[in-house]
């Protein structure tokens, strides 16, 4: 018998008015739009007449913000919408075709998605609107690839919204109704859109619509939650864009030269980061094949609810009508959903970097006391000490940070760990402010995120404490400590007692200080177990900064890894010295 799959949640009402939810949500968000509720239309709010063409739009919801969030000025005046993936009915688009024509005598251009039901639906109410006296027109719009050999054409993907801008556009520079829809259905037959999806979506209240596995994806895959026209194996983001611009670069018969816009919609649930990536991949590829990229568009616009996956469609700016397109495409327009704008311009000149600019400003010279060769020799082997130390203990750090953090601060300390080690190679170890800076370069660079910019800030300061001392010695080594904890404190946020390494550094500092008069080390012993005792006290600590404080106290039943990994430095320097130093 097979297994019942689950509802998919959702955070909605319920199932039967998500839709009119949502478009309250959408005229609560911008009030200069106008909802007629019963008819599930959002219009340009208007109290005379423009004078010009009114362009609708609309469809199934589920596809937000597609078709009301492109509602302003520059590109739809209105949009009408079905139930979830589900044409609207006849009666509401004919009401969406006479509210913008009493307002826009110059007529109204339906823009229809090649969908039967929307087909039919759209259709019938442009004839019964041409009946009643209206000048109204259609225009069927499709462009995927994937269904482009079916009898009635491609599907309309992603490309439906270029129509939305360039329609509009025209509509905002005075063209008239046969103008605006001769450009539309030219612009069509130079236009290709291809999409994958990695997961299904579900419609409110129904589980996935279908099954992918861990390793495949679909290629083809529409916007009503359609699956593919083929499964394949799922690669790397770049090997995945190519399998898509082969087959549109094919099927719109592109070569060098070429001029293109490109517009890549996230399908619902794909990250940013994903899409940037997609992004970069999708122009190299372009450029590869010496395909101008003219403007590049990202972003939400055209759904399929929370569908993982994307789409790419491509423009061909031929040589009649491209310049016109891109002036279209570069007009403004109110409409939120727009993701285009000025920054989105071609720019000729490539991405470099000044690396002048992170030279440090700090001058690297005889700052402070310089260390005798034995003094160099203890510090190389104090290093390595706490170098070994983070490198050997990479698994307990990883476990202890598990609970409370995100389990990666043996990973982070082994990175600083190996980092000292390449470091101690070949540097100088002269002037003791000079080897902390340059540690708090490293702990900047290899450590990197939160520990790393604690350790950096701590080391830093220290590097200014000892270049400021007059002699190395024990106080100026206190000196040093206590600056450091105080950076730490200060741009961290953290106190003693928040159960953080600073727990460690502070009861250890204390000791320190408290036998400075000692022998150097029955110090140093002193030291040692104070920064152990110091470690396990935040077992009983309650995280008040740092990640551990965003979690329930239920998790950390252990002490802090940060805690614990100042501990294991400090011992192991400690234990090297009282091991090392004449009596």
């Amino acid at each position: 018998m097979a297994s019942i799959k689950p509802v998919t949640k959702k955070i909605i009402n319920s199932p039967e008015t998500c839709v009119d939810d949502n478009l309250r949500g959408v005229v609560a968000t911008y009030p200069q739009l106008q909802l007629h509720p019963k008819h599930r239309v959002i219009t340009v709010r208007r109290l005379e007449d423009s004078g010009r063409v009114a362009v609708l739009g609309g469809g199934g919801s589920g596809h937000e913000p597609f078709a009301s969030g492109f509602v302003g000025s520059g590109m739809l005046d209105g949009a009408v919408a079905g139930g979830v993936f589900a044409s609207p009915p006849t009666g509401h688009v004919l009401y969406a075709i006479a509210q913008l024509f009493k307002y826009n005598s110059g007529g109204v251009l339906v823009i229809i998605g090649n969908y039967t039901g929307d087909r039919l639906n759209f259709g019938k109410a442009i004839e019964k609107a041409k009946i009643a006296g209206m000048k109204v027109e259609g225009l069927i719009v499709g462009e995927d690839v994937a269904s482009s050999k079916n009898k009635t054409g491609g599907r309309s993907m992603v490309g439906e919204v270029l129509f939305y801008k360039l329609c509009g556009a025209m509509s905002a520079k005075g063209y008239d109704l046969p103008a605006i829809r001769s450009m539309a259905a030219e612009a069509e037959k130079h236009m290709a859109t291809l999409g994958v999806c990695l997961s299904a979506c579900s419609l409110p209240g129904q589980p996935p619509l279908f099954e992918i596995a861990a390793d495949e994806i679909e290629l083809g895959a529409g916007v009503h939650g359609e699956a593919g026209i083929a499964k394949v194996k799922i690669g790397t983001a770049k090997e995945v864009v190519k399998m898509i611009l082969d087959q549109v670069v094919g099927h719109l018969k592109l070569v060098s030269g070429d001029r293109v816009v490109v517009t890549i919609d996230n399908l619902g649930g794909t990250s940013f980061l994903e899409m940037n990536i997609i992004s970069a991949e999708t122009k190299d590829y372009l450029e590869a094949k010496q395909i101008i990229v003219e403007r590049l568009y990202s972003g939400h616009l055209k759904t399929s609810l929370e569908m993982h996956g994307f789409q790419i469609c491509l423009l061909h700016l031929n040589k009649a009508n491209g310049d016109l397109w891109l002036e279209l495409l570069d007009a403004p327009t109110a409409a939120a959903g727009w993701t285009g704008g000025e920054a989105s311009v071609r720019s000729e000149g490539e991405h470099v970097d000044d690396d002048s600019l992170l030279q440090s400003h700090v001058q690297k010279s005889a700052l402070g006391p310089s260390l005798s060769t034995k003094e160099q020799h203890l510090l190389r082997g104090s290093l390595i000490a706490i170098a070994e130390a983070f490198i050997k203990n990479e698994a307990l750090l990883n476990r202890l940070d598990s609970g409370c953090g995100d389990g990666d601060c043996g990973i982070t300390l082994k990175r600083f760990g190996q980092a000292i080690l390449s470091y101690l190679k070949d540097c100088s170890l002269e002037y003791l402010s000079n080897v902390l800076w340059d540690l708090s370069e490293i702990a900047e660079t290899d450590m990197g995120g939160t520990s790393g910019g604690i350790y950096s800030l701590g080391l830093s300061a220290a590097s200014q404490a000892i270049a400021s001392a007059k002699l190395n010695n024990v106080e100026a080594w206190l000196s040093a400590w206590k600056h450091g904890m105080q950076a730490i404190t200060k741009y961290g946020g953290a106190e003693p007692g928040d159960r953080t390494m600073l727990d460690t550094l502070h009861a250890a500092a204390v000791a320190f200080e408290h036998n400075l008069k000692e022998d150097l080390k029955l110090l140093l012993k002193k030291t040692a177990e104070a920064a152990e005792e110091g470690a396990k006290a935040t077992v009983d600590m309650i995280a008040r900064a740092g990640r551990a404080s965003y979690v329930s106290s239920e998790h950390m039943v252990e002490e802090d890894a940060g805690a614990r990994a100042a501990a294991l430095a400090l011992r192991a320097v400690c234990h090297f010295l009282i091991d090392n130093i004449a009596v």
